[in-house]
């Protein structure tokens, strides 16, 4: 897979300060260009190496008159196709349009690349010989090569699978309407943002409820647990009482057993009845486990 980086000058400008700087030089001209004077500020701006957005110069007076001379108004046009368009806007409006030269065509190919990879990254070769109009994917891969030096995308060139991975690439000026779209989208995922962020903060809370009866709980619980190790401790451990107050458990049962037959054997009616049954003689006998035969 080859590759290769986007990367801004040494002393860190943006992509927006490098290009925008290289359009100064233009928009001085074009205050004092006029008529035809504008239209040759045209051809030479969108051929000129380096520069790739026109939206300042768009916006200029003398330019914006060019709109209204039925003569040079194509010229206004074709400045905004290199704009905010793409190779293929200018192919579909060709006939009412100046003819581009191959510097001029070879630059729109590489704006036409950085429009594609806003809705999608791993664009296929297939697409771009086709949407590009290119001949072989030699070319197709110099053409992506030199936007890459250019600084108009940061990509990856995967020749096994026969696409390029775009990671991030320039930002183009904005077409008309796109600022409101963009801030339709912006209100949308801010709303659903505070939407989460309110589900979060009612969860949290209820996390934070919850940990502190759990809290509470076994506070109330060890308090208990020390007060009854206390109340052992003083009278010599005789005296049994459940925890928790619920149900019995294992431990429960078995003392509840346990004084039950003590009960049995100090009353001599139960002692009687005890031993009838079964379970040996009387008060302070041994049990010895044999069954009484049944002398009813």
């Amino acid at each position: 897979m080859a590759s290769a980086s986007a990367e801004t000058t040494a002393t860190g400008e943006s992509f927006k300060s490098i290009f925008g700087r290289r359009l100064e030089p233009y928009l001085a001209l074009s205050k004092s260009a006029k008529g035809a004077g504008c239209v040759q500020l045209i051809k030479d701006v969108l051929t000129a190496p380096g520069v790739v957005v026109f939206g300042e110069l768009l916006a200029m007076p003398n330019v914006v008159e060019l709109k209204s001379n039925p003569e040079h108004a194509r010229y206004h046009r074709l400045l905004e196709i290199f704009s905010y368009g793409t190779y293929q806007d200018y192919q579909q409006n060709k006939s009412s349009l100046p003819e581009i030269t191959v510097a001029q065509r070879t630059k729109l190919q590489q704006l036409s690349i950085v429009t594609l990879s806003e809705r999608v990254r791993a664009i296929p070769y297939a697409h771009l010989l086709q949407y590009l109009e290119i001949d072989n994917v030699r070319q197709l891969e110099d053409l992506i090569m030199d936007a890459i030096y250019q600084n108009l995308i940061n990509a990856n060139l995967d020749q096994k699978l026969k696409q390029v991975e775009v990671h991030s690439a320039m930002g183009r000026d904005l077409r008309p309407g796109q600022a409101q779209d963009m801030l339709k989208v912006l209100a949308e995922w801010t709303k659903t943002s505070e939407a989460m962020l309110k589900a979060l903060s009612h969860k949290m809370d209820e996390v934070r409820e919850n940990y502190e009866k759990e809290k509470e709980a076994k506070e109330a619980f060890e308090k208990e647990l020390e007060s009854i190790k206390k109340e052992n401790a003083a009278s010599g451990g005789g005296k049994h009482r459940k925890i928790g107050g619920g149900g019995g458990g294992l431990h429960g049962s078995h003392m509840m057993e346990y004084e039950m037959e003590q009960h049995m054997f100090q009353s001599p009616e139960f002692a009687s009845e005890y031993a009838r049954l079964g379970h040996g003689g009387g008060p302070g006998n041994k049990r010895t486990g044999k069954r009484v035969q049944n002398r009813g």
